[in-house]
């Protein structure tokens, strides 16, 4: 009688190749997260530095727009607080304006002060790659299109971790008055009514673990505002 004797485990040959196809499965599963997990870093640092321009801008915008506000129908030195940079000057970074935050402007008048005052005094500029705000310190009509930017207690408003500013620029050339004066002779006019006109431009980018520096995405915002001045220079 011939016995048969059945096989009985794997191989050398088959244990080499199982495991062969097991680090080959593993490897690809280790990719695919890793990539995934790339991906969704690399997505939620341009998600905050798109919210992080967007944030600095509203907020830019609409304190611009507040420029000039005076709470006295016959106090109208906050508008001559108003200054940007010459259009033929580079960089235009820096802007200052004034308005009348506690609506106080009669009774500071009336105790002989002046308008206004030290804290309704604002301004942003860029410095070292962030956008700061002050809201105190500084004339910033002196002289005109050459704010003081120097003065002051400036705080940041941008974080250089999620949004490093590369461009901050305030461009007046758009403002013209009924008189026909146009761009910086706005500021100067000692007549008719002045349309300031702002276009705000805000460009920033962040770092990516698997970018170079020159190849880092950037998001660029553009936006205008109009100040209308009853009360010109």
């Amino acid at each position: 009688m011939i016995s048969t004797k059945k096989q009985t485990g794997l191989t050398l040959i088959e244990m080499m190749i199982a495991m062969v196809l097991g680090l080959f499965v593993t490897a690809v599963i280790i990719t695919v997260f890793s990539t995934n997990v790339r991906s969704s870093t690399e997505n939620i640092k341009m998600i905050r530095l798109n919210q992080e321009l967007r944030g600095v801008m509203t907020f830019m915008s609409d304190e611009l727009k507040r420029a000039g506000y005076s709470g006295s129908a016959t106090v109208d030195d906050f508008m001559d607080d108003f200054n940007a940079p010459d259009p033929a000057t580079a960089p235009r970074s820096c802007i200052r304006y004034a308005y009348d935050e506690d609506a106080d402007a009669d009774a500071v008048a009336a105790a002989g002060g002046t308008n206004p005052e030290s804290s309704e005094r604002f301004g942003f500029k860029l410095e070292a790659n962030t956008v700061k705000w002050t809201n105190s310190g500084g004339n910033p009509n002196i002289p005109p299109t050459a704010p003081d930017c120097s003065n002051g207690t400036w705080g940041s408003l941008t974080d250089p971790n999620i949004a490093f500013i590369t461009t901050l620029d305030f461009n007046i050339t758009d403002s013209v008055n009924t008189l026909g004066d146009t761009g910086s002779d706005t500021f100067t006019a000692t007549g008719g009514v002045n349309i300031y006109e702002v276009t705000i431009t805000l460009t920033g980018t962040t770092d990516l673990p698997h970018s170079s520096d020159a190849n880092d995405p950037r998001r660029t915002i553009v936006e205008t505002i109009r100040i209308r001045n009853e009360a010109p220079k």
